[in-house]
């Protein structure tokens, strides 16, 4: 079955986006302070430095940057794509042909 994009649809896809990002921020937010509470107390030497450093610098920009981000992460894309596609589809070529087929030349 076929199915109509309409600005509705639109903010939904836009509204699980921004449930997603703060799901993840959350669940990584636990995760920091699970890391730091564990890398503080009770795992100590060389091995818990190379952990904490592992998820400083490979996991931490993981999670945040490349899926979080506001302004340049995969959610940021999607986000970004939403608007251009309710902007361009729905608010501009719906419109045009609108009028187009109201008033039809010839």
């Amino acid at each position: 079955m076929a199915s109509v994009l309409t600005a509705a649809i639109v903010a939904d896809a836009k509204s699980s986006v921004d449930n997603y990002v703060a799901t993840a921020n959350t669940l990584y937010e636990e995760l920091s302070s699970i890391i730091t509470n564990l890398t503080s107390n009770s795992f100590i030497g060389d091995a818990a430095d190379g952990y904490k450093e592992f998820f400083n610098s490979k996991a931490t920009p993981a999670l945040t940057d490349n899926l979080t981000d506001p302004t340049a992460s995969l959610t940021a894309a999607i986000n970004s794509l939403l608007d251009m596609i309710k902007e361009q589809m729905l608010d501009t070529v719906d419109p045009q042909l609108g009028d187009i087929n109201r008033n039809p030349q010839g």
